[in-house]
């Protein structure tokens, strides 16, 4: 799932091979692209909004513009290999994907050609994250390690290990001087990027890790887990803040909007629930209202119901 920089809009990606635009304040489905033939694994949202990105198992990426639901160009270069993730720079001219070809590219968007190979890692490179400025971005992989390199040269800067099984995700901080790894050891660790050394390791979920990110404030970190739950940790010391229930299958994704407002989940229950984080933040209240789209049939049509979901 993605937020739009606005806030206005969550794009999420399935296994039915579909990427769907959801209006954050109704939960009202605003379009689906269809062009993949296998499941979409990732999707991310252009700085100006106007380019939707994803990456499918089908061995492709695509770019489509947001307005007309057209495809704009198709990312070709894993071959037949599964296309892990997508991720947008932060001046909107280059797109990087990640592969089970061990491999990392970054794509000039007005052209759809490969500007550089980043090459490394021994094993699938699962995700991938720009930092704000733009200098680096951040790989996380099947051979347990992370990897910073230099977006203007494709130099590989630095090795972050540390984790005892495979990588799942990465991300930046929004300062950019941390970052955020999660593992199916079940645990989220959090890394200095200057130097390559773990500050915290986050450990409480019960089972494997799938994916964390930053709020926006930098304040928090955001985890979720096979074991059904979102995790809300302070940054500083690394303690559990929230334990957020609700989903009822393994939760595989967490993005904050840009103004830090909403928390987005998506899940294998086949649905996201969209979180309100100001009720969240006031007086320590426990009880988060949020609205839940589910995906109530085979054919993926989608239904929107209110429910409060507590903390524990």
């Amino acid at each position: 799932i993605a937020f739009s920089s606005t806030g206005e809009f969550i794009v999420s990606g399935s296994y039915d091979g579909t990427a769907r635009l959801w209006r954050v304040d109704s939960g009202k489905l605003i379009s689906v692209l269809v062009g993949h033939t296998q499941a979409v694994c990732s999707v991310c949202v252009s700085p100006n909004d106007e380019i939707i990105g994803t990456a499918s198992c089908d061995g492709t990426a695509r770019l489509w513009s947001r307005k007309s639901c057209q495809q704009l160009q198709v990312l070709s270069g894993h071959g037949r290999r599964e296309v892990w993730s997508i991720s947008f720079s932060p001046d909107g001219a280059t797109v990087a994907t990640t592969s089970s070809d061990s491999t990392a590219r970054l794509w000039s968007i007005a052209t759809g050609k490969p500007t550089a190979l980043l090459t490394g890692h021994d094993s699938w490179v699962c995700a991938g994250s720009f930092s704000n400025d733009g200098k680096l971005f951040g790989t996380a992989s099947f051979d347990r390690s992370a990897r910073l390199w230099c977006t203007k040269s494709g130099a590989q800067v630095r090795i972050l290990e540390g984790h005892k099984e495979d990588l799942n995700s990465i991300e930046f901080s929004g300062d950019g001087r941390r970052l955020v790894t999660t593992s199916y050891d079940r645990t989220a660790r959090l890394w200095d990027t200057a130097s390559g050394h773990e500050l915290l390791c986050l450990e409480g979920h019960k089972q494997e890790v799938l994916a964390g990110c930053f709020s926006p404030d930098d304040e928090l970190v955001a985890t979720v887990s096979v074991d059904r739950t979102v995790r809300l940790w302070n940054t500083r010391n690394g303690t559990v803040l929230r334990v957020l229930q609700g989903h009822k299958e393994a939760v595989a994704s967490v993005r904050f909007s840009s103004d830090g407002t909403h928390m987005a989940t998506g899940s294998l229950d086949r649905s996201i629930q969209l979180w309100d984080m100001r009720l969240l933040r006031r007086s320590g209240a426990l009880s988060i209202r949020n609205r839940v789209l589910v995906e109530s049939s085979r054919q993926s049509n989608m239904s929107l119901r209110f429910r409060s979901m507590s903390g524990v």
